[in-house]
């Protein structure tokens, strides 16, 4: 191939990955620098791209010996790239310094489903914030070195690193390579998968007419899903806002439901005797159970939002009622349930849902109208959509009451990711690793020379068997 051949060859390989400014380039005697981006090498001479698109072609030796190593790895994860081609990877897990990530395989043509079961490998976090699940269509895989992979479940394993940006990808080589000061030991530095909690809480709400609900504020913060359970449907909901002072989040969601009748003519007095209709959960956790109804007084009422009684409650009631003896609803309380639902607990359902206290705290329902009010111009109406709350009472019998408020409650489940620190290391040395079963342990170079799974030079789409070739003298084949 000519030197131009070489040229126009090289740039236009390059020509989607350049940055801007370029790197710093250093000749081999130290007196001169220049800005340029890496356009490739071929028989000792490195391309090298000016901010102004000029081409300059120089001999490897002509530059210092920091950039002649960033040109070689350059070169190396370059063809590495050209040979992967653009992948589509999804994010598996968040790990420290970056994330991991797996190459994807789309089925039955262009708009068949996407499967993400190719290579395991680290994407270093740079300018990247992702989530696990979050997935990256058709992007340049520039190798960045290896990793000791350490997984919650399956043994220790090397992956390879990747970056979008080449010199991202050489530079991160390039830091490995020096803070392992030649030991092939530490050119694999360990990322470990953290061990990610998955809880799951369930708690009570209250429908307030035309697809709005109340429920506790502590039940939606930090979630990472939310949905109101409604007649065997997981249907989501969205918060519209939330008061601190009174506990509560008010959420709209697409079920409609009517409400009751959530005031009293007269609030709850200190000394009443009362009714608390206690709603529990059945045992598969997936539905409101039948309710229990015990009798108490109150025993403390000297705030204007709540007030304290001292009927029984049970220990695994999301929530429930205070009534007076006209069945009117003098106040609600929330208790939601929360249990880890992960593969790896590391709390137990007790330290998530504590026993409930001897006195019981509840909520006034005339202190539900202060957060229907919050932010509304005409304070004498509530925020639009949201019907004036009804006073009076319930009903005449026990039963019809009851039945009433199962049919004005609905299930709300939410989850939250905990993240916990990672697992020991199972192993330390990249010689200790074992092969994972299925992938490719060696690769043939196009000069004969075979390479192994550790080795810079490896190259997925050239495998070979473990005695072909000649070994590798940096890695022993």
């Amino acid at each position: 191939m000519s030197q131009s051949a070489l040229h126009r060859a090289c740039f236009f390989l390059m020509i989607g990955c350049l940055t801007a400014v370029g790197r710093e380039w250093r000749s081999a005697d130290g007196t001169k620098t220049f800005q340029a981006n890496f356009g490739g090498m071929k028989d000792e001479r490195v391309l090298l791209i000016g901010p102004d698109e000029k081409q300059s072609m120089l001999p490897l030796k002509a530059l210092c010996t920091s950039d002649q190593e960033y040109a070689q790895l350059a070169q190396v994860s370059l063809n590495g790239a050209r040979v992967l081609g653009s992948q589509t990877f999804q994010i598996t897990a968040v790990v420290d310094g970056g994330y991991i990530g797996r190459i994807g395989t789309q089925l039955t043509g262009p708009k068949g489903p996407w499967v993400f079961s190719g290579e395991t490998f680290f994407l270093p976090k740079g300018k990247l914030t992702l989530e696990r699940g979050d997935r990256l269509e058709s992007k340049p895989l520039y190798y960045a070195g290896n990793r000791t992979f350490q997984p919650i479940e399956a043994e220790t394993s090397i992956i390879r690193a990747f970056d979008q940006d080449l010199d991202e990808a050489v530079n991160a080589d390039l830091r490995i390579r020096t803070a392992a000061g030649g030991d092939p030991a530490k050119l694999a530095p360990i990322v470990a998968e953290p061990l990610i909690e998955i809880v799951s809480t369930r708690g009570m709400a209250l429908p307030l007419g035309k697809g709005f609900f109340i429920t506790e504020a502590d039940l939606i913060t930090d979630v990472t899903t939310l949905v109101l359970h409604e007649d065997g449907k997981d249907v989501p909901a969205k918060v519209i806002r939330t008061d601190p002072k009174l506990g509560l989040a008010l959420l709209s969601c697409a079920v409609e439901m009517e409400p009751a009748r959530l005031l009293a003519r007269k609030p709850a007095e200190l000394g009443q005797n009362i009714y608390a209709l206690t709603l529990s959960l059945t045992s598969l956790r997936k539905n409101l159970g039948a309710p229990s109804l015990t009798r108490g007084i109150i025993s403390k009422a000297s705030s204007n939002t709540t007030f304290e009684h001292d009927a029984s409650i049970t220990s695994d009631a999301v929530g429930g009622f205070v009534l007076n003896d006209k069945w009117e609803l003098l106040g609600v309380f929330f208790r939601s349930q929360s249990r880890s639902e992960s593969k790896h607990p590391t709390k137990s359902t007790s330290e998530l849902a504590p026993a409930p206290p001897t006195q019981s705290l509840s909520l006034r329902t005339e202190a539900i109208s202060k957060l229907l009010l919050e932010g509304v111009k005409d304070k004498a109406k509530p925020m639009p959509g949201v019907p004036n709350l009804k006073a009076g009472n319930l009903g005449d019998a026990a039963p019809a009451v009851i039945d009433l408020l199962q049919k004005s409650t609905v299930l709300v489940v939410v989850t939250r990711e905990v993240k916990h620190s990672p697992p020991a290391p199972k192993a330390t040395a990249v010689g200790a690793m074992p092969p994972v079963a299925g992938q490719p342990q060696f690769s043939l170079s196009g000069s004969g020379t075979r390479h192994n799974l550790r080795c810079r030079y490896f190259n997925a789409a050239k495998i070979c068997q473990p005695t072909d070739g000649k070994p590798c003298k940096i890695c022993g084949g």
